[in-house]
């Protein structure tokens, strides 16, 4: 992990080492680790195979995914007392959003196939799935925790199903938003898109980014990216990640790289000021 100024952060997966992660048989990389400023950032992998029946939810810390492989059987609940469920097949591209009390586990069936692998961000907490104050164990049988908060449903959505647009400010520039849908209301804490950036663009001045009043970043899916912050040169190719601090305001050069790139942005949309 290499770590910047105080005013940004980057981490180059592709560098990094596998270490074990709390759920068992999972490993991780962690991207981004600070719980009191809400930066716990990591990928994780998790084998093939099924999994001990178990169900939970968390009280108050909202979890986002982005899969980039593999696929991955998630038993979503919609109470305590519905005890039959339904499952979602959490495969390539899929966005997932988690609110707090949102009743989901695993099963020994349907088995992974494949193993999956997954960008994970939290709303606080970096060791969360462990904590037995912030995750709670919905037992099948017997009696259930009451809560005075209603029960909530992730929202899930196929990033592959969704049209490229063009970008509301970079001439040139592809993006899929996944934190609202047809205008909707906003589905996440921070905003949440793919942008993709065409080999070889090219642009006739640089432009500054917005300075936003909260943390941002990027993860770099494929391709690699050229960017100044707070006068430094920063390289990020695939599986790299940028974040940078409220106030900061990153630069994109003028032109792309001979392959371009597809990022995964959140907390920012790239818009130029």
């Amino acid at each position: 992990m290499s770590q910047g100024p105080t005013t940004f952060h980057v981490a180059d997966a592709e560098a990094m080492s596998w270490e074990p992660h709390v759920m068992a048989g999972s490993i991780r990389k962690v991207l981004d680790l600070d719980p009191a400023r809400d930066s716990y950032v990591h990928l994780r992998y998790v084998p093939p195979g099924g999994a001990p029946q178990g169900r939970r939810l968390h009280v108050s810390i909202n979890e986002t995914f982005y899969f980039l492989g593999g696929d991955l059987p998630s038993w979503e609940f919609d109470s305590a007392t519905d005890i039959a469920g339904h499952v979602v097949s959490f495969e390539t591209g899929t966005f997932m959003d988690r609110a707090p009390f949102s009743i989901h586990g695993r099963r020994p069936e349907p088995p992974s196939l494949t193993g999956s692998t997954l960008l994970i961000w939290s709303s606080g907490g970096a060791e969360f799935e462990a904590d037995p104050v912030e995750s709670i164990q919905i037992p099948f049988t017997g009696e259930a925790p009451t809560f005075d908060s209603p029960y909530t449903k992730p929202t899930v959505i196929d990033s592959r199903t969704l049209a490229w647009q063009n970008h509301p400010t970079r001439d040139g520039w592809q993006w899929r938003p996944l934190s609202t849908i047809d205008g909707g209301p906003t589905m996440t804490e921070r905003p949440v898109s793919l942008i993709h950036v065409p080999p070889n663009w090219e642009t006739s001045k640089q432009a500054t980014l917005t300075p936003k009043d909260r943390r941002a970043w990027i993860f770099v899916l494929s391709g690699d990216l050229e960017a100044e912050i707070d006068g430094q040169q920063v390289h990020l190719g695939q599986n790299a990640y940028l974040r940078w601090n409220a106030g900061t305001a990153p630069t994109i050069p003028t032109r792309a790289s001979p392959v371009g790139c597809t990022l995964l942005c959140v907390g920012h949309d790239l818009a130029a000021s």
